[in-house]
């Protein structure tokens, strides 16, 4: 067995080893020794070389366990975790589903949070609602955001492809997406880790800053991050104290997010929050059952204003339609008081041809006649509203700042 010039083992066969065995026998016991297939000391060998080539193959993969180029699947993840490195998981894709009856309800009826819909086939995808939801007394229908089950990118779905119930709410009758769903993607494959993880050990990277970013946004519910780093012995201008950083995070379970600050920060480092958006402060589980206290930031709200005048036909589905339209690019509540994700994360700007693009989207808008945006109400800006890192925009469709004038055509 010998290292070839790429560092890998190159484990011989059973049969070079039982050769090599049969050599050593007759050095000890005499040239004359019988080595025919049938003789009993190559019998009695034949199981031990067996075993011995088992083992250098064992070997072999031992020691590609230990190197990067060569490591695969759990053993790459472990060693990948040495330098603060986690392979990505699958995400779940994200969407709205929308129920919805012929006539409008009498009463109320729930939907309860966790209705599975799915598509059509033998082996469909489903998504299941994220919040309990009510279609009210005279509406026809509703819209409840709606995450996939499993995560990857096969869930990203057109529009109007989830439209089966495995078991309809009472009032009920029929379930469609009306957009497709997005945000799904597969789990990192060994080749991307790989690359990522030699990208680290390139850049000097610690579990520090790009690791923190990177494992902060593998937590489930996270949807941006950003950090400011404070590596000085003095406060720095903002106010941050000695060699600490301050994460802004949005989305997120708070003790998820904790739990995945302490395991990857430097033990040096301190945390900090409250100077790049809204400080949060909480206890992280220690390996050795004790806790420790860590701070970060959410991002600072920033509302939308929109201000538009429409020319719109006959089948104009509705004013609250154009609302929830806007709030599903920009993120927010919906007309039904539910909330929505949105396609922004933190310090993404608002773009303005993406407002006028949902907006056109609604069946029955026939012209945008005029459109101001901003973050205050009667708005002017006719261009993108600008948001920086420790700032999400949001949208709301419940409290008159979208408003609307229709021009029937």
């Amino acid at each position: 067995m010998t290292i070839n010039s790429e560092g890998r083992f190159d484990p011989d066969t059973k049969e070079i080893i039982l050769d090599a065995m049969m050599a050593d026998a007759k050095e000890r016991f005499g040239s004359d020794l019988n080595d025919n297939e049938l003789a009993v000391i190559r019998t009695f060998y034949d199981p031990i070389a067996e075993r011995l080539a088992e083992a250098q193959i064992d070997l072999a993969a031992l020691l590609d366990s230990a190197q990067l180029a060569h490591a695969s699947g759990a053993a790459l993840d472990k060693l990948v975790e040495q330098i603060g490195v986690s392979r990505k998981p699958a995400t779940k894709a994200t969407g709205t589903a929308r129920f919805s009856r012929t006539e409008a309800a009498g009463v109320d009826y729930d939907i309860p949070e966790g209705t599975v819909v799915q598509t059509e086939g033998i082996d469909p995808i489903e998504f299941e609602t994220t919040v309990k939801s009510t279609l009210p007394a005279g509406q026809t229908q509703v819209d409840v955001p709606i995450k996939a089950v499993k995560g990857g990118s096969n869930a990203n779905l057109g529009p109007n492809t989830l439209t089966e119930l495995q078991s309809f709410p009472t009032g009920i009758e029929a379930v469609t997406n009306p957009s497709a769903t997005s945000g799904g993607s597969d789990e990192e494959t060994d080749d991307e880790l790989r690359e990522r993880a030699k990208n680290e050990l390139g850049e000097g990277s610690r579990a520090s800053a790009t690791a923190l970013i990177r494992g902060l946004k593998r937590v489930d519910g996270v949807k941006s991050v950003s950090i400011f780093i404070n590596d000085t012995p003095n406060t720095d201008g903002d106010g941050r104290d000695p060699h600490s950083f301050e994460l802004v995070v949005e989305g997120g379970n708070s003790q998820d997010i904790a739990d995945k600050i302490i395991e990857l920060k430097a033990a040096g480092d301190g945390t900090v929050g409250g100077f790049a958006g809204s400080e949060v402060t909480q206890n992280a589980n220690l390996p050795n059952g004790q806790t420790h206290s860590v701070s970060w930031s959410e991002p600072t709200e920033i509302q939308v204003y929109v201000d538009m005048t429409l020319s719109t036909t006959g089948d104009y589905e509705g004013d609250s339609e154009v609302r929830d339209s806007i709030v599903r690019y920009v993120g927010g509540i919906l007309s039904s008081g539910n909330e929505a994700p949105g396609n922004l994360n933190g310090g993404d700007d608002v773009l303005y041809g993406e407002i006028e693009f949902a907006i056109r989207s609604v069946e029955g808008v026939y012209d945008v006649t005029d459109l101001k945006v901003g973050t205050s109400p009667s708005p002017s800006g006719t261009s993108n509203i600008s948001v920086n890192a420790q700032e999400v925009a949001t949208s709301d469709a419940t409290d008159g700042s979208l408003t609307i004038t229709t021009n029937p055509v």
